[in-house]
């Protein structure tokens, strides 16, 4: 009887961490297609040290700004932000299947609130 408990109690944990997929998106209050589509809001990071490109380009392809390492030797370092943000964007991003345009009013980041 207790090892019936046991496979139970395997079967409920491998189910529930299938369905988490990859870790929760921290940005943008976890708006993937926004995200996705713009990176990091520039008005709560105006020196973001990256940024995505559009989808044509192929992949989760990004570009690192002029004005940061390594890019500018002279330039300013990396953030917590920057890295964290670059990271999510490589494990969030390349689950989509393909790449919409966003259909409602304005560009996305005000629906339903200003984000």
């Amino acid at each position: 009887m207790k090892s019936w408990i046991f496979v139970a109690g395997l079967f409920v944990t491998c189910a529930a961490a299938a369905q988490v997929g990859p870790s929760s998106l921290t940005y943008r209050d976890s708006d993937p297609f926004l995200f996705c589509h713009d990176g990091q809001d520039i008005k709560k990071n105006p020196d973001r040290c990256w940024w995505p490109l559009p989808p044509f380009t192929g992949g989760t392809a990004w570009m690192n700004a002029p004005y940061c390492e390594p890019v500018d030797p002279y330039g300013i370092p990396w953030d917590s932000d920057d890295t964290a943000s670059l990271a999510q964007y490589e494990e969030v991003c390349p689950v989509a299947i393909t790449s919409g345009e966003w259909q409602g009013a304005g560009d996305g980041s005000t629906s339903p609130t200003q984000h």
